[in-house]
Order: structure tokens, then sequence, then C-alpha cells
């Protein structure tokens, strides 16, 4: 609960600094790595000067272009902290998204893998923006060998504007409400879409009331998506949200078959469906304040 309250600050924070200016936003960006006991605080002007940052060009899955960044190999960042390959970073960025990053992928740190790199901002030479968003001064990129496959590192992971990382139990541990039934065959639908829920939805959602984000509805709660939107309808949202109700102001991108194939669409219906039979009990309603 701590860290969180103190991510919570941090990205506050972060706000303020960029209603503030670049300036102001460059002298105060810090990024916070937390695992156990430990937490490391490093400011960008320190990543800056850090001996380890190096020039990286990638295949940017945000930004849909071929780019150069200055980075340093994230396994370089967790070393001599108490983490494990079956553990999950939840990354928390400055606009309240939420990813839950393995960090068997995070620790690799051979080119004969994927790998993860903090790619840090010069104020200086600043990136390119995301949909009129500023995504800097930390993010995550990937290199992904040649002849490997892509999909094992899709567009979800490549996460922006970060101000912590948290390296915690995965969701599934921490969350007992968004579990299936017990007893469920591991391969089965139901559980497969379970993973992909943790992996697509949870950076936005919560789920039964719980979870580390709060961008979008809850999905369970006090109505699965599925109970009023149907399996077609939810999909064609998943699609393309802004095919099936548009507003100006909407965060919610659409979500391609590069990040989430057809087969684990599938599955993602199946585990809310089921999901539907375990709803919490919804919040009672705060009455309207009287005149």
């Amino acid at each position: 609960m701590k860290a969180w309250i103190a991510m919570a600050i941090g990205a506050l924070g972060c706000a303020m600094a960029f209603l503030a200016g670049p300036a102001c936003a460059a002298d105060t960006a810090t990024l916070t790595i937390a695992a156990g006991a430990q937490q490391r605080n490093w400011t960008l002007d320190a990543l800056l000067k850090d001996r380890r940052l190096t020039d990286v060009t990638v295949d940017d899955d945000n930004l849909k272009r071929r780019l150069t960044f200055k980075a340093i190999p994230l396994a370089a960042l967790l070393r001599g902290m108490p983490v494990t390959a079956d553990a999950s970073a939840t990354t928390a960025a400055s606009d309240g998204y939420v990813s839950h990053l393995p960090t068997r992928l995070l620790l690799a740190d051979s080119a004969d893998e994927p790998r993860a790199w903090l790619a840090v901002e010069n104020p200086a030479a600043p990136w390119p923006t995301l949909k009129g968003q500023d995504i800097g001064p930390f993010r995550l990129i990937w290199t992904v060998p040649a002849g490997r496959a892509a999909s094992l590192v899709n567009e979800s992971l490549w996460t922006y504007g970060i101000v912590r990382i948290d390296i915690t139990a995965p969701p599934a541990e921490r969350f007992a409400a968004i579990r299936p039934a017990p007893g469920l065959p591991a391969d089965g639908a139901v559980m497969r879409g379970f993973a992909t829920f943790q992996r697509v939805c949870f950076s936005c959602h919560s789920l039964n009331r719980v979870g580390d984000a709060h961008l979008g509805p809850d999905l369970n709660v006090p109505h699965s998506a599925v109970d009023y939107l149907g399996d077609d309808k939810l999909a064609t949202l998943i699609r393309d949200p802004q095919s099936l109700r548009w507003w100006p102001n909407a965060r919610m991108s659409a979500i391609d078959e590069k990040t989430l194939s057809d087969a684990d669409l599938k599955d993602l219906l199946a585990y809310l469906r089921h999901m539907a039979g375990r709803k919490v009990a919804a919040p009672p309603r705060v009455p309207d304040p009287q005149p």
C-alpha cells in the first residue's frame, strides 16, 4: 500500500511538472524502481550521464517508425535487486496507465533474445509525440533478434511515460477476485483468456473492483461488459472503440491482431463470460446531495 501511495505522489509530481513546462519537468523527472525492501531512484540528469547509456535503434511499436534512442538495458538497472524471473514488474505511467510485465523478459540481457531497454529522453532533443501526447522522459523499448517472433513483445509491452516500476507478485496472486473458479483446465479457453486479460486489459481496467489501474470502467461490476454488449459488440469495441461509441476525448486505443489475435480475443470473451458469474457485490450508491 505504501508503495502505491508513493507511486501516486510521484505521478502527481510528474503531472504538475509537465504543467509547469518542459524545463521544470526535465529538472524534476525521477524514475523509481522498487523490489522488496529496496528502492532505487534516478533523476533524468543522472540517467543521461550514466556510462551504460548507448544508442539503440528499434522499429518503434508505438510510433510505427524506425528510431534511435539513448537507452540502458533494463537488466542492468535491476542488477543487485531482489528480482526473480517468476515475479511481475508493474510499471506505472504519469497518466495512470499500469502495465504488468513478466520479469523474466526484463532480466534477459543477451542479443539472442528479446531485450528490454529503458529509453531516456534528452530535453534538448525531445521524442516525437504519440497522438499529441508526450511519451517521455522514460519508456521501455525492445530489441528483438532476427528470426524471433515479434509477437513475444507486442505493443502492450512498449510502455511510456513511466514514473515507477514495482517488482511484485503476479496480479493473479495479489488479486484473488480476478481468478476463475478453481479446478478449470489450465489449457482451457477460460484460463487462456485469464492470461490474456492480465496482459491486455488489466493495464487500464479493474475487475471485481480490484486492480492497479482505473483508467477505464470495471469490467465486471455492477455488470459484466459481456452482459450489456454481448460477444459481438464487445469484440467490435476492442478492435475499434470509436466504431461502436464515438466521442472526441476517448482514451481507449484500438487493439489490433498483432497485440490480440482472434484466438486470444475469443479466449478473453470466454474468461469474461465466466467471471460474469463470479461478481463481487457492487458498492452502495451514494445518494445525491440534497439542495
